[in-house]
């Protein structure tokens, strides 16, 4: 076999395996759980990575104390976070797993740091600490589920990024991440919604 041969057989097999890549891709994201999040805000694009925009929605700073489930993490450590669909069809956290749930829709994600707040209520009068059953410990999760970053062209990342910075009176700025959730967790994102009109990305 010639070194021309082996080129082309080696150029072959990379396009089949990317190939691969694309159609399984596209198998998971048509089959996955959709759920949709609103979005809270964004974060500047950084010119030197590209256009993109930093989504924030609820699942990047969770409150172990107010969800059901483990509330002991450390960073590093994979998290799994079961959602509910709420009656505006925005899906919300719930509970808080370290291991992969037997049941329910949920999202993989990855825990970056977890910290515990101490609070303690006191007398608005008096200044006095209450008694000890109203002291509050909230456990704070940050956590990433790789669907922070929506690459753009430059003129659609500047129009989105516009579009994240108008909030009405309710503070809601209508733009809702669509994702689509396959068995694995692992979140695809599959476009958004803004002001109630869906934008679902192409893959080809």
């Amino acid at each position: 076999m010639t070194a021309l041969s082996r080129l082309g057989l080696i150029a072959l097999a990379m396009t089949a395996f990317l190939g691969f890549m694309v159609i399984d891709h596209a198998n998971a994201r048509a089959s996955g759980t959709e759920i949709v999040l609103d979005v809270r805000g964004y974060d500047p694009r950084d010119i030197f990575l590209g256009h993109f925009s930093l989504i924030r929605t609820d699942l990047q700073q969770l409150d172990a104390s107010e969800l059901d489930g483990d509330d002991d993490f450390e960073r590093g450590d994979p998290i799994y976070v079961v959602l509910e669909r709420g009656d505006d069809d925005s899906w919300a956290p719930v509970s808080l797993h370290a291991t992969r749930p037997d049941s329910g829709v949920f999202i993989h994600g990855f825990v970056g740091s977890s910290y515990t707040i101490e609070q303690e209520w006191t007398d608005p009068e008096t200044g006095e600490p209450l008694a000890e059953a109203r002291r509050v410990n909230r456990i704070q999760i940050h956590a990433s589920f790789n669907i922070e970053r929506y690459y753009a062209s430059r003129e659609m990342a500047l129009d989105f990024d516009r579009r994240l910075r108008s909030f009405d009176e309710d503070g809601n700025n209508g733009v809702r991440l669509i994702l689509s959730l396959p068995p694995s967790g692992d979140a695809i994102i599959k476009g958004f919604e803004i002001d109630g009109v869906r934008r679902i990305d192409r893959l080809w």
